[in-house]
């Protein structure tokens, strides 16, 4: 199945050299091991050129940033040529510090030989700055100069997946939403302050309930009157018997989900607190329970991907669970998919080729850490939003960035309105992400894709979700939904009147 790449972009360029820089830089071995990284890169103009010329592509990916940092001004050469360790200057280095396999101990080098090695490159050196200022702005803004000039004239504004009011289409009759995630029982408490450790707290709210994150999302559709099925896996005990009648009392279609005879189905324990922290602890008992290989490779489950009016994925399930569905949902790709990234995914994370099945990804600033080969470690870790470029660049469609009171939308148009912060009193729970992917979901499932006044929708979900206790008894209705933002609104107003 062919793919067409989005457009490549120098923040998504930048970000890759970001992640490249730590520990030895920038070498043909690392870049080797580095997928996505070596599949970003690779698609340079300069680098298919090269390859074009009889270099394997790690060299060529190499070479191309070498000649592009060596036309840079001297100052801004120096910096990435350090912070990569491109060995352009190795010749008028007194040490070998400079291409140290330390990032650390390159930028002291650096520093150290700043005036000596401006002036064998035959210019007048600028004062020097300081390790802190080098680190966080000089080299920051020499390597998306760099990222510039690799991207040259493919530089181009990146194509979003939103529609407007005049694209969207009706929801076709029959299809349902697909979710394919954990279904847990839960066990909530809601406390004053978390405790610390070797100490203990009384809770003053107490829920034992069905939930998960696969679960929460299929009950949030089903609430908000789609049609949705829940692909998943239950022991045969008393909490699977009970999760089995929840679900079916809120309309949720349970045929495709196991039972594993014998088995104990899977817990969760959520600590919450008033402040809007919570501890989130669960016990998955993937040896026994878990979604059958078997299952997945039959024409049953295709048939229900095929039909989907969209396909909701946690994180929820194994790995190679979670490629598998990627794997099958790639064949016919005939409806969206939405992946919520949590709880981090265990081992190597996605592919390229599995991070362009993604249309739409839902994570708040930690988890989005999990989602790439190298996002750095200590104080070169990169930024969320450097993640977020490098994914969009990967070919994510649109990334939602979640937190408390609030929500990003990155890639969509330059026109599209953010989603205010709101001065509401909601914590951030586990089920407020759900919340806010069901109810994306079920709009994109009506129309085939995502407006503006969607993702606001979803993030006013969120936050109603954000003022109940517990985790699916947390999930709004269309009705509940619809008096919150009025209430916004008229909040809104109130405040306005206030200012004249």
């Amino acid at each position: 199945m062919s793919w067409d790449y989005p457009p490549m972009t120098a923040a998504g360029v930048k970000a890759t050299l970001k992640s490249l820089r730590t520990r030895v830089g920038l070498r043909p071995d690392r870049i080797t091991s580095t997928s996505l990284a070596l599949d970003t890169l690779e698609r340079l103009a300069s680098v298919r050129y090269l390859q074009s010329q009889g270099l394997d592509r790690a060299t060529a990916i190499v070479q191309a940033v070498r000649d592009a940092a060596a036309g840079l001004p001297v100052t801004e050469s120096l910096i990435v040529d350090a912070a990569l360790s491109l060995r352009l200057n190795a010749e008028a280095a007194t040490g070998a510090d400079l291409y140290a396999e330390d990032l650390s101990d390159r930028r002291l080098a650096l520093l150290q030989e700043w005036d000596r090695l401006h002036t064998a490159r035959g210019v007048l050196p600028p004062s020097a700055p300081t390790v802190r200022s080098l680190r966080l702005d000089q080299e920051d803004a020499a390597l998306g100069l760099l990222a510039s000039v690799l991207v040259g004239e493919e530089l181009e504004q990146r194509l979003p997946r939103i529609a407007g009011p005049d694209q969207e289409r009706p929801g076709e009759d029959g299809r349902a939403a697909v979710v394919i995630g954990a279904a847990v029982y839960d066990i909530s408490c809601l406390l004053r302050e978390l405790p610390v450790p070797n100490t203990s707290v009384q809770a003053y709210a107490f829920e034992e309930h069905p939930g998960g994150k696969g679960l929460n999302q299929a009950v949030g559709l089903a609430r908000l009157g789609a049609k949705v099925r829940l692909i998943s896996a239950l022991g045969s005990d008393q909490a699977g018997e009970e999760i089995l009648g929840f679900l079916r009392t809120e309309g949720v279609d349970v045929d495709y989900i196991e039972t594993r005879r014998g088995s104990v189905s899977p817990r969760a324990i959520v600590l919450a607190s008033k402040n809007g922290s919570y501890e989130h602890i669960g016990w998955k008992n993937e040896h026994e329970v878990s979604i059958s290989n078997a299952f997945l490779r039959s024409p049953a489950f295709q048939s229900v991907i095929e039909t989907a009016s969209a396909v909701l994925l946690t994180l929820e399930p194994s790995r190679d669970t979670i490629v598998t569905v990627l794997e099958v949902v790639s064949r016919p790709k005939r409806c969206p998919l939405i992946v919520t990234a949590s709880p981090p995914i265990e081992g190597k994370p996605l592919s390229t080729m599995e991070l362009r099945l993604i249309d739409y990804l839902i994570a708040n600033d930690w988890e989005l850490r999990y989602m790439l080969e190298d996002a750095g470690d200590d104080d070169d870790a990169l930024s969320s939003r450097d993640i977020v470029e490098r994914l969009l660049l990967a070919g994510v469609g649109t990334i939602c960035v979640l937190g408390h009171n609030q929500c990003r939308i990155y890639g969509v148009p330059d026109d599209f309105v953010q989603p205010p912060p709101a001065a509401v009193n909601a914590t951030y729970q586990s089920a407020s992400k759900d919340a806010f992917a069901a109810s994306l979901a079920s709009r994109i499932a009506a129309h085939g894709t995502a407006t503006q006044q969607d993702f606001h929708y979803a993030y006013h979900a969120m936050l109603y979700a954000g003022t109940r206790f517990g985790t699916s008894s947390s999930l709004p209705t269309r009705g509940e939904i619809a008096a919150f933002e009025e209430s916004l609104n008229e909040r809104a107003g109130s405040l306005v009147g206030g200012n004249q």
